[in-house]
């Protein structure tokens, strides 16, 4: 991520839902007055648990993609689970629906503010937010956000009924546990000044097609770029949420772009369908592959993967797989119209652009021994509901 440097699974999301004790009270007896929400079906729990493993919830709240971690999704609790934005140390919350550690003392409404518009649900009364500009509307004037680490700008183009099912979930399908984290660090402006930067695109995204896209019609190459868009790829691989940034998808450029896993540099490479320094020399389905198992595309066949263990069918034996930042852990989750949909946009919706990424650095296995700890959960995921859920 530019400008940001992120510890060992520290990885696509993080959020922040510190606020200023000052005002919880007020909002609390604010929500306590709001009508209570009506009964979250299972269907709509069930899919906000998809939501959330698919979006890599886990790789910084904990328990990564594995819902019976004892740690699922409970928030920080030593001080190596902590990562930097620039000077400031980012601390992800309790998601559990603890009352007093956690988002018990919020609504689903709150919740669901928090995950379209990025307010923190403690500085943030529970009602309908009518506008998307400070000051106007109902929309706070001195607006506290949530930290860049929690990706709210790519969750902004998600759909109503996608975030409501997420606070569904967080709120209604898991058990309570206590585990209070400490605030995080943050600008006296609350991030105000970050979020005014364009590169965090506008909503609806920019019109198709951008000048760093290709024209076509093709469905599904609209709905992977909405699902680029949603799974904030251009945060790590260039142009953040906006389609038309200089850099979109096309890796990075400097060195301050890098960032480290352990005592590992790894550099997020050019996206865009360029033969020589991009994803042109690759098929969709070596793409598809890197996404469901993955599977570096520059070391695997063209070919159907018939299994999921090295070794056995047609999966390498000895497998060289993508670092732990590329959520794929969570990906592999996604449906396969889904991820299908992503290799289209990337291979037939984006115009080739050059930039040489040089490689990340890893250990010499390839990462094969870091994929073999339970954490990153298993295929299908672990039945619901599991032992963190109720």
């Amino acid at each position: 991520m530019r400008r940001w440097v992120f510890s060992f699974g520290m990885i696509a999301t993080c959020a922040l839902w510190a606020g200023a004790a000052s005002m919880r009270a007020d909002v609390q007896r604010a929500a306590t007055q709001a009508p209570a929400p009506a009964p979250a079906s299972n269907a709509q729990i069930l899919q906000g648990r998809q939501l959330v493993l698919t979006h890599a919830c886990g790789d910084c709240h904990g328990g990564f993609e594995d819902p019976g971690d004892p740690g699922f999704l409970q928030g920080v609790k030593a001080p190596e689970q902590e990562f930097k934005i620039g000077p400031f140390n980012q601390r992800p919350r309790n998601l559990t629906p603890d009352d007093e550690t956690g988002t018990g003392k919020y609504t689903e409404r709150q919740i669901f503010n928090a995950l379209r518009y990025g307010l923190r649900p403690a500085n943030t009364p529970d009602v309908d937010i009518t506008s998307s500009t400070p000051g106007q509307g109902n929309f706070p004037s001195a607006p506290h956000y949530l930290s860049p680490g929690m990706p709210w700008a790519a969750w902004k183009y998600m759909t109503d009924a996608e975030l409501k099912a997420i606070a569904a979930y967080l709120k209604r399908g898991l058990k309570p546990a206590k585990n209070k984290v400490p605030d995080s660090d943050g600008p006296p402006d609350f991030w105000v000044g970050e979020f005014q930067k364009p590169l965090y695109g506008t909503r609806p995204p920019a019109k198709f097609p951008t000048k760093n896209e290709a024209q076509t019609s093709d469905a599904q190459v609209l709905a992977g770029r909405n699902l680029v868009i949603g799974h904030a790829c251009g945060d790590c691989h260039g142009g953040f949420q906006n389609p038309g940034d200089e850099g979109w998808l096309q890796g990075v450029k400097s060195p301050d772009q890098e960032f480290t896993i352990g005592p590992f540099k790894t550099r997020p490479r050019n996206l865009t369908p360029d033969s020589t320094t991009g994803l042109g020399r690759f098929t969709e389905r070596q793409i598809y592959n890197a996404l469901k198992y993955g599977l570096r595309p520059g070391e695997t066949p063209d070919v159907e993967i018939t299994a999921t263990t090295p070794g056995k069918g047609n999966f390498p034996a000895n497998p060289h797989y993508l670092a732990p930042p590329m959520p794929w852990n969570s990906w592999k989750y996604m449906t396969d119209a889904e991820l299908k949909a992503i290799a289209a946009y990337l291979k037939r919706g984006l115009k080739p652009a050059a930039n040489k990424v040089a490689d990340s650095e890893g250990p010499p296995d390839f990462w094969a021994g870091e994929y073999k700890k339970a954490q990153y959960g298993s295929v299908p995921p672990v039945k619901y509901p599991a032992k963190a859920e109720k």
